[in-house]
C-alpha cells in the first residue's frame, strides 16, 4: 500500500489548475486548498501554469482568474524545469507531443501522481506509461481523492472531501 503524507507529491496539469481556480466545489479545488495547508507537495512548471492562465483569460469569469492568482501566492509550490529537449524523446512513444513536457516533468522531477482532467491526451497514456515501468500515476483529481486522500497519515487534519 501506498504511504500518503505531506510528502506525497502531487504535479498539477493546467486542466486542473483551471478547474480548481473555476469551481470551489471540485476535486481540483479541495486539493490544491489540502496543498495549500501543507498537506502534500504541490508540484508543476512555469510552462504549465503559463497555459492555465491563458485558458482563463480566455472564457472564463475574472473571479476565476483571481482565484487563480491567488492559488499561485498560497500554495507552496515545488516549480520544476520544464525539462530539455533530449529527456523529452525518452517519453515521446507514451504521450501526444503536446503534452510530453508534462509527463517529462512529472517523471524527471520524481512526482508520485500526476493529476489531469485531460482525457483526450494525458489519461489517455495512463496504460502506456504503466507499461513502460514509470513509477508515476496518472490519475483525474476525483479518482486521487476515492483511492488515495482518506489514506493520508493526517487525514482527519486535510480539508472535508466534497459530496
Amino acid at each position: 500500500m501506498t504511504k500518503i503524507s505531506r510528502q506525497t507529491t502531487l504535479f498539477f496539469d493546467a486542466s486542473v489548475l483551471v478547474a480548481g481556480a473555476h469551481s470551489r466545489g471540485g476535486g481540483s479545488a479541495l486539493l490544491l486548498e489540502a496543498c495549500k495547508l501543507g498537506g502534500f507537495t504541490a508540484q508543476t512548471t512555469f510552462l504549465v501554469i503559463m497555459e492555465a492562465f491563458h485558458a482563463l483569460t480566455r472564457g472564463f469569469p475574472q473571479r476565476s482568474l483571481d482565484r487563480f492568482k491567488t492559488c499561485l501566492g498560497e500554495v507552496l509550490w515545488e516549480l520544476l524545469p520544464v525539462p530539455q529537449e533530449k529527456n523529452l524523446q525518452k517519453y515521446a512513444t507514451l504521450i501526444d507531443p503536446k503534452d510530453l513536457h508534462v509527463l517529462a516533468a512529472a517523471v524527471e522531477g520524481g512526482c508520485e501522481f500526476l493529476l489531469t482532467l485531460d482525457r483526450r491526451h494525458i489519461l489517455a497514456a495512463t496504460e502506456a506509461v504503466a507499461t513502460a515501468g514509470l513509477s508515476i500515476r496518472i490519475l483525474r483529481p476525483g479518482d486521487f481523492i476515492q483511492q488515495y486522500y482518506s489514506l493520508h497519515e493526517e487525514f482527519s487534519s486535510l480539508p472535508s472531501q466534497r459530496r
